[in-house]
């Protein structure tokens, strides 16, 4: 299965851990999922730290906001793939795809460490430009996304 580079884990000398960006993988089926542009599937993304990849946890369909966010550990990180119909002030319709890093306050710090330093390149890699970030689950709402979404018109 092809693969795109991402990060790679490794323990760093003083026993905690970092990452170098070389080799963690994503498979080109994930790859693919959470670069689909048409209001198509929401997908919750984990890094694997024993396999050593970015995986596809879970993927939803038709799911609101406040839906997601009930679907989503309040104590581990997770990235959230998020196509959301967005209706714009002048009637409009897009579907913007929103990369949405949930940072629980109370995950334990090499967790914290181990997404936050796969993040980047994921939205690179994935060509993602709404980039969000919630430190606690009740933070994912349908006003705060359309909040976040305005900046943007």
């Amino acid at each position: 299965m092809p693969r795109k580079r991402l990060a790679q884990w490794r323990p760093s000398t003083n026993g905690s851990c970092c990452f170098d960006y070389c080799s963690l993988f994503m498979p080109q089926t994930t790859l693919d999922l959470v670069t689909k542009r048409s209001g198509g599937p929401h997908a919750e993304v984990k890094v694997d730290k024993d396999r050593q990849m970015v995986v596809l946890e879970e993927e939803f369909q038709n799911i609101s906001p406040e839906e997601l966010k009930t679907e989503l550990p309040e104590r581990q990180p997770r990235f959230v793939v998020y196509s959301y119909k967005y209706v714009h002030e002048d009637g409009r319709v897009s579907y913007p795809l929103c990369f949405i890093f949930s940072s629980p306050v109370g995950c334990k710090p090499e967790q914290q460490m181990m997404y936050a330093g796969s993040k980047n390149r994921l939205v690179q890699t994935a060509e993602l430009t709404k980039v969000f970030e919630i430190r606690t689950t009740e933070d994912l709402t349908e006003a705060w996304l359309q909040e976040k979404l305005s900046f943007f018109r």
